[in-house]
């Protein structure tokens, strides 16, 4: 049982790792660079993610309520981990300016390409399928919660921040297929087969591009705020996370998916925000750096209890 589950966490979170390895192998190769990054994440923002999640959106069936329960707890983890993660903040003393640095970095997950990547792998459609769920909870709330935890004591064009959130290519795919999954539609099958290959493409594109953007120098000058943003983001906060889940009845894929993508590291999206609304980014930087190498064992830790204590 524990050899099996061992093997088990291994085929999920090596995949993972060894594209990202790939990707740092590649870069100090110089055989991709920071044209290579920037292109190849924006595609898969802009496109093979959103394509990605709507197939698996379109597939979910929601005439009997299904997951209903999930979509609420995941949405009320979210908020949770944002106010504990500020309440730590507090309580560790972290200094003031970079408090709203600490509390993003620490609450705001890499759900669209650690979290799905390591879904996909562990479980399959399945797990795509309420994978896709999670990231319609997740990316409005995290870009929400992001904003009302940067602009404090700022004055914040509420309007032009939902107007971004709207246009999200995430948020457009989502709602692009609810009618699919709602009334049943199907895809012309050229056009599915052509959306498929697209959808296939983003785990491997976007973990090689995670590995082309990590900075080791950040490793070096990871501090004792950096360390406590990804002890919190790596194990405080998904263990609070999975016990609630735990305790509220969730088994099986369900709980596998609450427990791999609310474990992910630190998102890349959040160094944008922190330096676009004059944040500390450079302490989120080095939080996304040490938090997804830290992740690696982290995830799949968790992943591996979770398998022996016979909840997955």
């Amino acid at each position: 049982m524990y050899w099996q589950s061992f093997v088990f966490t291994g085929e999920i979170i090596l995949p993972v790792f060894l594209l990202v390895v790939l990707g740092i192998f590649l870069r100090q190769r110089r055989v991709i660079d920071d044209h290579f990054v920037t292109v190849s994440s924006r595609l898969v923002f802009t496109l093979t993610l959103p394509v990605l999640v709507f197939l698996a959106i379109a597939k979910v069936r929601f005439d009997s309520g299904v997951h209903i329960e999930l979509i609420v707890f995941v949405a009320l983890a979210i908020l949770s981990s944002c106010l504990f993660s500020f309440v730590w903040a507090r309580f560790a003393g972290i200094d003031e300016d970079d408090v709203s640095a600490f509390v993003q970095g620490a609450f705001r997950g890499n759900l669209g390409i650690i979290g799905i990547s390591m879904v996909v792998y562990a479980f399959g459609d399945q797990g795509t399928q309420i994978g896709a769920l999670v990231l319609a909870v997740g990316v409005p709330a995290y870009n929400l919660l992001s904003v009302v935890v940067l602009a404090r004591g700022q004055g914040v064009n509420w309007s032009g921040q939902l107007l971004m959130i709207a246009r999200n290519p995430l948020i457009i795919a989502i709602v692009l297929a609810l009618p699919f999954s709602l009334f049943g539609w199907q895809l012309p099958k050229p056009l599915h087969s052509a959306a498929s290959s697209l959808g296939q493409m983003t785990l491997p594109l976007a973990l090689i591009s995670v590995g082309g953007t990590l900075d080791f120098g950040a490793l070096r000058k990871a501090n004792s705020t950096t360390l406590q943003m990804a002890l919190l983001k790596l194990v405080i906060l998904p263990i609070l996370i999975v016990s609630a889940a735990i305790a509220m009845g969730f088994r099986g894929v369900e709980l596998g998916v609450v427990a791999l993508m609310m474990a992910c590291p630190t998102a890349a999206a959040a160094f944008v925000m922190a330096k676009a609304m004059g944040a500390n980014h450079v302490l989120t930087a080095n939080a996304v750096a040490v938090s997804t190498l830290g992740s690696m064992l982290t995830m799949g830790g968790i992943f591996y209890v979770l398998r022996i204590m016979s909840l997955l």
